[in-house]
Order: C-alpha cells, then structure tokens, then sequence
C-alpha cells in the first residue's frame, strides 16, 4: 500500500510533466507577412544595395542581410557572387534574409500585409531607405524609384520583378 507522501509526490510530478509538455496541436504565434515565394528579387536587391559587410551585412546588426556580396551564412563561402568567381545567395541564406526582414516588427509587418502594403512608412526598413528616419547609410530611395517599389510592391503581396532587376543594377 502506498504512503499519501509517496502518491502525493507522484501526483505532483505527473502535473508537472503535463504542464510542461507540448500540446500535440502546436499553436504559434504567426506573422502575416509578405510571400516567401516573391522573396529572391527583393532579397537580391537588398544584398546588393544594402548587405555589404559595412552595413547590414553584418551579424552585429538588428537587420541581417545574407548574400553573395556580402555576409555568407555558410562560413565555407567567401563574399562574391558566381559572376565574381564566387557562388551565388543561396535558399538558406535568402531564408535566413526573408526572416530578418519579417522579424524585424513583427506586429507592424502583419498590419502591412494586412492592408495590401498600404502603410508600408509604419516599417521603419521603409522610413530609413527613405530617408524619412535616421539611418546611417542616409536616404537610400526615393519613393516611387525602382528600388522603392522594389521592396514596397513585396509588401503589398505582389512582387515587381522588372523594378528589382533595375535596383540590383542601381550602383
């Protein structure tokens, strides 16, 4: 026969091991936020014009930037892309980007995307390429340039291609 002590103590650890254990539905807190798949040509356009090892191509930054021209994600790959001699971002290190960027505001990103990229001046990324916020590396667009709808056409839900193609060309 068992000591009330002894079922006690049992009973306690039994409770303890349920309340720590995880729910076989997991429930996270999700972001809405802008699609993965439409990421790569905006992905390109910010290595290029703003992931260099000075800038946020730098893990000491709140946002990383991965890429060919700058921080690798993979230590074995060294800065400079295919047409460099190099290799090219690869899918982990536009994912590692992608959620970088998503990250950086969550609550804010969801309201954005919420709204079909009506508010894209909530996204502090937005204000400081803007010029609109204090950034170190000063205003980088200029609203409705190509570097601009770039990155604001990604967050209303529709990717503008042809415009990141020019803002990877933009010096």
């Amino acid at each position: 026969m068992m000591r009330a002590p002894f079922r006690l103590t049992i009973a306690s650890a039994l409770l303890l091991a349920a309340a720590c254990s995880t729910p076989k539905d997991d429930v996270r807190i999700g972001i809405d936020a802008p699609d993965r798949a439409q990421f790569e040509p905006v992905a390109a356009y910010l290595d290029h014009r703003c992931g260099s090892l000075d800038c946020h191509g730098s893990s000491q930054r709140n946002l990383i930037i991965y890429g060919c021209e700058g921080l690798r994600f993979d230590p074995t790959l060294t800065p400079g892309c295919r047409r460099m001699g190099g290799v090219d971002t690869t899918d982990a290190e536009n994912d590692r980007t992608y959620r970088s960027v998503v990250g950086l505001e969550p609550a804010v990103m969801s309201a954005v995307v919420r709204g079909k990229g009506e508010d894209v001046e909530m996204l502090s990324i937005v204000r400081k390429a803007r010029g609109a916020e204090s950034h170190k590396g000063g205003t980088l667009v200029v609203p409705g340039d190509a570097q601009d709808i770039c990155l604001t056409s990604w967050l209303s839900g529709a990717t503008d291609t042809a415009a990141c193609a020019t803002a990877v060309e933009t010096p």
